[in-house]
């Protein structure tokens, strides 16, 4: 699979062509700067109801209950491994995951039943996808998904154009460009709004719910 950058998200075939642009240098609904900006809050918008199904792994240590999570943000499911084989004993099914915001940078840590030391537990869950800080960098989302990015930039694009159309002289000057009214943009948003929230609801994380660890004293 290849991810694209943020720059090829929204060059053609990707931003401009449904924003309906004759160029990249067209700058009707924002500038080349401005368009990776809508990109990067479309994205950022998909979590928490969007994200990247990964994993992890850790070794346990029989005086502690708590670990931290090196990358996944949400916990799906606990498995232990088999230590010669590597593959699935059996499952943790209580947990409890958090967020230490007394961490710098807050941390995100799991609860679990005390295991001996030297057990490999593998976790399976959840992280939001990758913003690209900049135009050359590469992000994580799947060609599946780039219509629904494509989705949440319009609405950022159409906001952007309706803040601008807020100031009566900008107004008139936009509406002799390109024959636009607010009204028309504003179903312009609603339309893209609609596809964007589908979009995150057809996609949803399949999630199991909560787990709380039961605890070991003594």
């Amino acid at each position: 699979m290849a991810f694209k950058t943020l720059d090829a998200l929204r060059q053609s075939p990707g931003l401009n062509d449904e924003l309906a642009l004759a160029s990249d240098g067209d700058a009707t609904w924002g500038s080349t700067t401005l368009r990776n900006t809508f990109i990067q809050r479309a994205i950022a918008k998909l979590w928490p109801d969007v994200g990247r199904l990964t994993r992890e792994t850790f070794v346990s240590t029989a005086d502690t209950q708590d670990y931290t999570l090196t990358s996944i943000v949400d916990v799906e499911r606990l498995e232990v491994l088999d230590p010669t084989t590597g593959v699935v004993n059996s499952r943790i099914r209580s947990w409890q995951h958090y967020l230490d915001e007394a961490a710098d940078p807050p941390t995100n840590r799991l609860l679990i039943p005390q295991l001996a030391t030297g057990i490999t537990v593998r976790v399976i869950g959840y992280v939001p996808y990758l913003i690209p800080a900049t135009g050359a960098a590469t992000c994580d989302i799947p060609p599946r998904l780039e219509w629904l990015v494509y989705a949440g930039a319009r609405v950022e694009a159409y906001r952007y154009k309706l803040n601008k159309f807020a100031n009566f002289e900008q107004m008139a000057n936009e509406n002799r460009a390109n024959a636009l009214t607010p009204a028309d943009v504003v179903e312009l948003l609603r339309q893209a709004r609609g596809d964007f929230d589908k979009g995150l609801r057809d996609n949803a994380r399949k999630l199991e719910g909560a787990r709380r660890a039961q605890l070991q004293t003594g």
